[in-house]
């Protein structure tokens, strides 16, 4: 198994506030960690990341399309989440059109400014850019097909508050806690740092750092094709039964559309 402690990982929530610090940042570098919040441009973020370090695998939670790709593009991997119950529990913007667009640039932007921090000796398969480790972070989804069915019965959380309301039911049922066991993460600081966390742009870090730790480890789910880009999941080992029967519910569905156009 990977010490993940010995492999340096980054995760970015974009966020792309023009004044205020929506930007969330975190890594890990031997055995060491940090998370904090700031703002989009890259003279502050770049305050926040260590000096002098390349990054075995770089997170970052907004839609990543192939460069050069049109604004209008449909990705196949929004389109599997939001339908059926993905739709009312963990369903992804479409990227492709009105606030999506302008999140799908802000996530190219981050990625252009850390494609430098990449190690180009350490790759993973299915990334957008070539030669660059770079993975895209869902967090809604990530927390959600962990879930268990009752959680969702329980009262819901407004669409703004939706990720805080997943991540405080990860960490109160113990799957967040469980994904670092199944990864072979036991640094218990970085543990009890990701479990206690309420700032909403700080906890979205941590799950992105969390994506690129699964992707490090090879234990990815990883959804999508080579013309939309691809979300980065945890194993299917842990997904709920509710999700996993959802995904090949709606994999089925597209795919009927497909053949039936």
């Amino acid at each position: 198994m990977i010490d993940l402690d010995g492999v340096p990982l980054l995760g970015v929530d974009v966020g792309f506030s023009s004044s205020k610090p929506t930007t969330g940042i975190a890594w890990s570098k031997g055995g060491m960690f940090e998370v904090a919040k700031t703002h989009t441009d890259w003279q502050r973020r770049s305050q926040h990341i260590p000096a002098a370090t390349t990054f075995s695998v770089i997170a970052i939670d907004g839609p990543l399309v192939p460069p050069g790709s049109d604004d209008s593009l449909h990705r196949l991997c929004e389109r599997i989440f939001i339908r059926g119950l993905f739709q009312a529990r963990c369903k992804p913007g479409l990227s492709h059109i009105g606030y999506g667009r302008d999140l799908r640039r802000a996530a190219a932007e981050t990625a252009a400014q850390v494609v430098h921090l990449a190690d180009r000796n350490v790759l993973v398969e299915k990334t957008i850019r070539n030669g660059a480790s770079i993975v895209e972070a869902f967090p809604n989804a990530f927390l959600g097909v962990l879930l268990p069915e009752a959680r969702f019965a329980m009262p819901a959380a407004s669409k703004r508050k939706k990720f805080d309301w997943l991540y405080d039911h990860a960490v109160d049922s113990g799957v967040l806690e469980n994904l670092f066991h199944t990864i072979g993460w036991l640094n218990l600081e970085l543990i009890d740092a990701v479990l206690a966390e309420t700032d909403h742009e700080k906890r979205a870090a941590w799950i992105c750092l969390l994506t690129a730790a699964c992707a490090a480890t090879g234990k990815s789910e990883v959804v999508g094709d080579d013309i939309g880009g691809w979300f980065w999941l945890p194993p299917t080992s842990l997904w709920t039964q509710w999700a996993r029967d959802a995904f090949a519910h709606n994999m089925t569905e597209l795919r009927r559309q497909r053949y039936a156009s």
